[in-house]
């Protein structure tokens, strides 16, 4: 359950920082939105992967 919570949270603060990234390059709300959820479903499979790295490192380490 935690794990979800902190999901729930993470994708919709990744989604606001996107639609500022994002929204300095376009001019219309249509543009800016469609490029900023193509940046956030870029960046959490980014994090999924570098999680993951991170947690097969920790097996391979040992702890």
């Amino acid at each position: 359950m935690n794990l979800l919570f902190r999901i729930a949270v993470y994708v919709p603060v990744l989604f606001l920082i996107a639609v500022v990234v994002v929204g300095q390059h376009h001019d219309n709300l249509q543009d800016t939105l469609r490029s900023a959820v193509a940046r956030t479903v870029r960046w959490a499979v980014w994090t999924a992967v570098l999680v993951a790295c991170m947690l097969a490192l920790a097996l391979v380490i040992g702890w």
